[in-house]
């Protein structure tokens, strides 16, 4: 039965390789190609669409997105605003927290968070080829008018379609925890770009992690989430970061740093 299964993902992949060539693609090697196919679940037509949207997105902001200064990668990495779990959920999806209390509006730009956001993926793949699915933890902890000024209807138009549009993988579920108040006037930015197919897979938590936990683990969970795992490294995806196959992979992917 495995031998039967690899052989018909071996056929899809090829079709794929072919569709890929034929909507100009321009990033054709087999590890990028298959995370947009497993991610999709071999969905062809799918993995297309988010692949081509994908390298759109990217070819806009080229100069930005790929072409990173290290003093300034450092900072932002440190500072732990977007940081990946160690451990995979419940179904083994990659666990997301964008901590928002991290962020000083007045010393990083919004846009730079989503940028470095995006090498941190590619920095998660030099790990583990393969990544089904993703949940996001949207940490609002001491959430302040200063991230709200440092927000825009332009920036959240720009997160909600790559998430929703642009990731190799499926998005299982937007876990919103420690919210303030003022919630409403954040979502009020991003709410006209939320199609009803991503608003469903959004949860507001507060201080109830019941729901999360449920998915997640609360092994996977840090400390700060009510979880039993260790607390995160700053410093641990630096270290992948400047590992000489991480960065012989971040140079296939078009990625300079100086």
């Amino acid at each position: 039965m495995g031998d039967v299964r690899r052989h018909r993902e071996s056929e899809i992949f090829r079709k794929f390789e072919e569709l890929a060539r034929e909507n100009d693609v321009q990033r054709l090697d087999e590890d990028f190609l298959r995370r947009f196919l497993v991610g999709h679940q071999y969905d062809l037509f799918q993995a297309l669409k988010a692949l081509k949207n994908f390298e759109s997105f990217i070819n806009r902001r080229r100069h930005k997105w790929l072409r990173h200064r290290k003093s300034r990668l450092e900072t932002i990495l440190g500072s732990q605003i977007v940081d990946v779990l160690d451990e995979p959920g419940l179904q083994e999806q990659k666990v997301i927290w964008i901590r928002i209390e991290k962020w000083d509006p007045q010393q990083i730009a919004v846009d730079e968070i989503l940028e470095v956001a995006g090498l941190l993926c590619e920095l998660v793949y030099a790990r583990t080829k393969e990544i089904k699915s993703i949940d996001v933890i949207v940490d609002l902890n001491n959430f302040s008018l200063k991230h709200l000024y440092g927000l825009s209807p332009k920036f959240a138009k720009r997160m909600v379609f790559f998430m929703s549009e642009c990731l190799p993988m499926r998005l299982l579920h937007v876990y919103v925890v420690r919210q303030p108040k003022m919630f409403h006037l954040v979502y009020s930015l991003f709410k006209p770009f939320i199609e009803e197919r991503m608003r469903k897979l959004i949860t507001i938590c507060g201080h109830n992690y019941e729901l999360m936990t449920a998915t997640i683990g609360r092994d996977v969970l840090p400390p700060e989430l009510e979880g039993t795992s260790d607390s995160l490294a700053y410093d641990r995806w630096l270290t992948v970061l400047y590992t000489k196959k991480t960065q012989k992979e971040l140079a296939i992917c078009g990625y300079e740093f100086y």
